[in-house]
């Protein structure tokens, strides 16, 4: 009975977090009347977890606005109201609210939930800017800070970072990427469990979210210009991966991870559109004896046990994908021969000046420099592209937007048999 309890009271919880984020969209005059509908059905907003390390926070309205904190602890739900900046300190498992001069508002509490009210709607939070709602809980004094918010807001500080700076000729691409960023978000709801709190990461794990600061006019108008649209396979979402620049060509899923085929996700061209990519080519050089450091740090961390390789004596690739990149490349040293397959070769060599970044892809082809005696002193990696090679190439769907290609057409290209699909 306990944990049936616990579920009504998170069922009850979420419900009435829907109502103030509903009340917010519709402002503070009408808001339709709340109807209990079925649990699979979801309102378009989504929990992003900000962070979960700080043990205080400072909140705020950004336009000087009042806000509200509606504090719950054991059954009591009490809300405070207040034009100034609030503080939330982290206490064990529960929370402390205090106002800006430091004076104790409440304490012992549960979840607490702050809501702007100004005009502009926007909360602040250690000088970060978010539309939509704060929820925080505490765990051994860290607070857990996640982002309440409506899809279309959260896509408006994604899609930015996510597909990088773009110009009026590219917003297609930008439609695309928005269509890619809403069906990876809806897809992805309560994917951590109802226990989690929250549905989405605000770092790669997931996508990269930088909240009100993130947004600029171009992106806005083209997630408004999409509100709602998802890729969809024979009805169902569809896992919208996406990378910077395939160098011409993408890849069949199942040849870049160990995932299973996807008949969206396969290997296409797109007649050299991302070649406006600086990253389109580009040369990594190496020493031998830095391959060799490099093959060693890798080994000796995966195994647990300190490896040396010896000396490189040969490196070539043993296979490759549809789609150009190496399916395997083999390295062979004094001490015997290393096979890498997929994507793990970039996490072997990484970048050559940059060796905490990873190599830019697996789409590449080795020259090999000898001196003298017959002994390798120079490997350099010709490559193309930046990224996995998975799904939409964005530098790939900036080029066709530019060709007067138009975001459907360029889902339809990257996600082969997609349709796109109005969710709300």
């Amino acid at each position: 009975m306990k944990n049936h309890s616990h579920k009504i009271k998170s069922y009850i919880a979420r419900l009435s977090t829907a109502a103030l984020l509903t009340a917010l969209l519709w402002g503070c005059g009408r808001v339709p009347p709340v109807t209990e509908v079925p649990p699979s059905s979801r309102l378009p907003f989504v929990g992003v977890l900000l962070d979960n390390t700080a043990t205080k926070h400072d909140v705020s309205s950004v336009d000087d606005g009042e806000l509200s904190a509606d504090c719950y602890k054991d059954e009591k739900h009490l809300v405070y109201f207040s034009r100034k900046e609030l503080i939330v300190k982290g206490e064990g498992k529960k929370l402390a609210l205090y106002n800006g001069d430091g004076y104790t508002l409440d304490y012992d509490i549960d979840r607490i939930l702050i809501s702007p009210r100004g005009k502009e709607r926007i909360l602040s939070y250690d000088g970060k800017k978010y539309r939509g709602l704060l929820e925080m809980t505490s765990s051994s004094g860290q607070i857990k800070m996640v982002n309440l918010v409506y899809v279309e807001d959260y896509l408006k500080g994604v899609v930015a970072l996510e597909i990088g700076p773009c110009q009026e000729d590219q917003i297609e691409a930008v439609k695309a990427q928005a269509i890619a960023a809403r069906t990876y978000a809806m897809a992805h709801l309560g994917q951590f469990g109802p226990e989690a709190g929250y549905d989405l990461k605000s770092d790669v794990t997931d996508q990269v979210y930088g909240g009100v600061a993130a947004e600029y006019e171009l992106v806005s108008r083209a997630v408004e210009a999409t509100v709602g649209e998802v890729a969809v396979y024979h009805d169902k979402m569809i896992n919208a991966y996406y990378h910077s620049t395939c160098g011409g060509t993408t890849d069949d899923i199942e040849d870049v991870w160990d995932k299973d085929a996807q008949p969206y996700l396969v290997s296409v061209s797109d007649d050299g559109a991302c070649s406006i990519s600086k990253y389109f080519t580009w040369r990594e050089k190496f020493t031998a004896d830095q391959i060799v450091l490099r093959l060693n740090q890798y080994l000796t961390q995966e195994r647990g046990d300190q490896v040396n390789v010896g000396k490189l004596t040969d490196i070539r690739v043993g296979a490759r994908t549809p789609g150009g990149r190496v399916a395997s490349v083999i390295f062979e040293t004094t001490s015997g021969h290393y096979i890498f397959k997929k994507e793990k070769v970039r996490w072997v060599i990484k970048q050559s000046e940059t060796p905490e970044a990873i190599l830019r892809s697996a789409r590449f082809n080795l020259e090999i420099k000898k001196n003298g005696a017959g002994d390798i002193s120079e490997v350099t990696f010709v490559g193309g592209g930046w990224g996995h090679g998975v799904g939409m190439c964005q530098m790939g769907a900036k080029g066709l937007s530019q060709r007067g290609v138009t975001c459907d057409s360029i889902i339809a290209l990257y996600y082969q048999g997609t349709q796109l699909k109005k969710l709300y």
